[in-house]
């Protein structure tokens, strides 16, 4: 009579188990490989042109622009558009002083592209960055999938712009990069 008494505890568990199991599973993010190669070149031009007034400006170095990397944490469909979660690094790099020099910059910005297919490539439709301070973690956790979110928040991050600043400029590969003053 005991046994009978376990089976609905048992069958219980095993669909809580399934229940847990299907929902982490369904917030698993995941990057669609060729929307990402497709989409994060507008994004990268997005980012660039919409970035920040930075101090390498009135410098007087010439061709100041800005260099970001970025990695993509997920890609989710969202009706004919593609909201692509991100964690993006860039800085202001300049030609100068026998190489490249940055100046301002940031590191490790979650954020999140909403994008839409065009005929030729993807088009970038809005932005939504991570709030700072207090903030954070609570607009991460609302911008990603629950995984999402624990993997910025755990430190996912691009390789540092200066890993492609030579590249971004034609320079050979091992150019120095400082620090401006």
């Amino acid at each position: 009579m005991g046994n009978v008494k376990r089976w609905p505890v048992l069958a219980g568990v095993g669909v809580v188990v399934a229940a847990a199991t299907w929902w982490i599973v369904d917030e698993m993010p995941t990057v669609d490989d060729a929307v990402a190669r497709e989409a994060l070149p507008p994004i990268d031009e997005h980012l660039r042109a919409n970035g920040w007034a930075g101090t390498l400006t009135d410098s007087g170095l010439t061709e100041v622009r800005w260099v970001c990397t970025q990695k993509v944490i997920e890609t989710r469909p969202d009706g004919d558009r593609v909201k692509i979660g991100l964690v993006a690094s860039c800085d202001e790099v300049a030609k100068g002083h026998g190489g490249l020099v940055t100046g301002s910059g940031f590191r490790r910005q979650p954020m999140v592209y909403r994008v839409e297919r065009t005929r030729d490539d993807y088009r970038v439709l809005d932005r939504e960055l991570a709030k700072d301070g207090s903030g954070y973690s609570p607009s991460v956790k609302a911008m990603f999938s629950w995984v999402g979110a624990r993997r910025v928040i755990g430190g996912a991050s691009p390789d540092g712009p200066e890993t492609v600043s030579p590249a971004a400029f034609g320079l050979p590969p091992g150019t120095p990069v400082r620090a401006w003053r």
